[in-house]
């Protein structure tokens, strides 16, 4: 039993140290299938959110969020979005389809490669900001 907590901590280690340096060392080609690759979430170019907020709905104090699935390209567009979960009124809930198609990013690595996934973007509509964030699942 010892044995074994053993040779799991070591490949543990080796795990880490593979992670942190298996790259700039060129060890892929040895510990090829053990490991995955380095993978990198998408990231948006842009800091500017095309989701507006209208003055009449601020006004009257309507609030929400939305839940929007999106599927991000290998070339960083968004080429599908679907309503994930409704803010309960339906044009916060088209303001943030619409705002979702007009994102580009730096599309998700696997590795080196390019890849396509899709995400889940909340849209929230607050009196005092609106926010957008990405939680990503590859497919």
């Amino acid at each position: 039993m010892r044995r074994l907590v053993i040779i799991g901590f070591v490949l543990a280690i080796v795990a880490v140290a593979y992670a942190a340096t298996g790259r700039r060392l060129a060890l892929g080609g040895l510990l090829a299938g053990w490991f995955q690759p380095s993978q990198r979430l998408p990231a948006l170019r842009t800091s500017q959110m095309p989701f507006s907020y209208p003055a009449h709905l601020w006004r009257d104090g309507v609030e929400g969020e939305v839940l929007v699935r999106i599927h991000i390209t290998t070339a960083g567009g968004v080429d599908s979005v679907v309503l994930g979960h409704s803010s309960g009124n339906p044009q916060l809930d088209e303001i943030a389809l619409t705002g979702a198609r007009k994102l580009t990013y730096h599309p998700a690595l696997q590795g080196d490669q390019a890849v396509a996934v899709w995400a889940v973007l909340p849209v929230r509509f607050q009196r005092h900001s609106v926010t957008a964030g990405t939680e990503v699942s590859r497919r």
